[in-house]
């Protein structure tokens, strides 16, 4: 699984006019890769640390996730459920000697007067992983036998042991020291976003993972602990810390396309009642894009990602590809629709009419503060696009130059430079101004 790299093509437009002659603008491309190398303000992590369990922050509680056992419709799919989640640690010292990683047998449990098929089973572990961000041993291989109505489930680790108990109190462990970072009183859109770039600022996108001797990048410990992986670490890890301040979210698998379709997972997060998209692979970028998929509605993601089928959706026949394997699905996919907790909307200035708007009053706090960004969010229910950035960086009539003055005059002083890199993404319905200061 891939993530995206996103390179800005940078144009200096000769057709604006004097009042903004000095803006350059940019145009955003989401068709190519940009690795995230920059990590100057990551966070040292001493992987010798131990703790048994997780600290959790004083300010918030921790939420037991239910999604995907919620979605298990038998009764021998709910007693798998929980019997996957008892046997979980039980791992011996055999190991499958036909894998093609170090693998090892787990104790085989039996479930009496049980009919499952083998649909049944992948999507029962399904919502195990999906409700357990937590769990980085257990290996996508597995055995399963009847005789008779008795049903028995070998499972298998990645892991032995010993290294899976060192592993967990490491990932506790930094896992409380992220928590530890909380302050009281924070919104859930405060705590998502702290979460979200701590994961952008500590994490290294690994390349060639399936050539990866072990499969920690696709997990929350080779996300959080070896601070290296793929979109499901990020995933995972991410969802991980969410439901540990108490914010329910969900993992949507799809594809994106680069040079060719690529398998993918992102997170689905409820915040203030409502559902968003997130995307933290895509948003650990070096430049700064890297808000565009957070809080995202459905629509504006179907532009860049594909939903795998549902599995309430679809036939078997469509979940097996022409090898009869089943191929990737989702068992839950909430409805994103809302834009309120939108990045760009909610922490920019929203447009709705062109002629009351406070543009120049956030400008100056934004000087202030001493920000680096300025984010315009442009209505798509009132407002077109096009002509709003017209008017913005292509006129005089509202020219975003005569709003920087405005905001000096509002400072006392001239804190704003009239020369600005402006980045047009028309499909996030947002205009981001690069602050320049005299």
């Amino acid at each position: 699984m891939h993530k995206r790299i996103i390179i800005l093509i940078i144009a200096v437009c000769a057709v604006l006019l004097s009042s903004c002659s000095d803006f350059n603008v940019i145009t955003s491309s989401k068709v190519t890769e940009k690795k995230n190398t920059n990590k100057s303000n990551s966070i040292k992590v001493d992987k010798s640390q131990n703790k048994d369990d997780i600290v959790l922050s004083p300010y918030y509680e921790e939420l037991e996730l239910g999604y995907g056992f919620n979605t298990l419709t038998t009764e021998s799919q709910r007693r798998l459920y929980f019997d996957i989640i008892d046997n979980c640690t039980l791992i011996t010292d055999e190991i499958d000697e036909d894998a093609s990683r170090k693998s090892y047998y787990m104790e085989p449990f039996t479930l009496y007067e049980c009919t499952l098929s083998d649909l049944d089973i992948a999507h029962t572990r399904a919502a195990v992983f999906l409700d357990n961000p937590q769990i980085f041993w257990i290996d996508s291989y597995y055995t399963y036998s009847y005789s008779g109505s008795t049903f028995t489930l070998t499972m298998q680790s990645t892991m032995s042991q010993k290294t899976y108990e060192k592993r967990r109190k490491q990932l506790n462990a930094v896992v409380s020291d992220v928590l530890s970072g909380l302050e009281e009183d924070m919104s859930e859109f405060e705590r998502e976003l702290y979460l979200h770039d701590y994961l952008v600022k500590n994490c290294k996108y690994i390349e060639n993972a399936d050539d990866s001797v072990d499969d920690d990048p696709y997990t929350a410990y080779g996300c959080l602990v070896e601070q290296k992986a793929v979109c499901e670490g990020y995933t995972k890890a991410f969802q991980l810390l969410l439901k540990c301040c108490g914010i329910p979210s969900v993992t949507i698998k799809g594809s994106v396309e680069e040079s060719s379709v690529v398998d993918h997972i992102w997170n689905a997060v409820k915040i203030g009642g409502k559902w968003y998209h997130t995307d933290v692979t895509w948003d650990d970028t070096d430049d700064v894009n890297m808000y565009d998929c957070f809080n995202q509605t459905e629509e504006i993601f179907r532009k860049s990602h594909s939903f795998s089928p549902m599995l309430s959706e679809s036939t078997e026949d469509v979940l097996r590809d022409e090898d009869d394997t089943l191929i990737a699905f989702n068992i839950v996919i909430p409805k994103c629709t809302a834009t309120k907790y939108n990045y760009y909307r909610y922490m920019g200035t929203e447009l709705r009419d062109m002629q009351d708007n406070d543009i120049a009053t956030d400008l100056s706090q934004a000087a202030t503060l001493g920000e680096t960004m300025f984010y315009i969010y442009v209505n798509p229910e009132y407002l077109d696009y096009d002509n709003v950035y017209y008017q913005l960086f292509s006129t005089d009539i509202y020219g975003f130059s005569e709003y920087i003055k405005s905001a000096n005059s509002i400072l006392g002083y001239d804190a704003l430079s009239l020369s600005s890199k402006v980045m047009s993404k028309k499909d996030l319905n947002t205009i981001s101004v690069q602050i320049q200061y005299n």
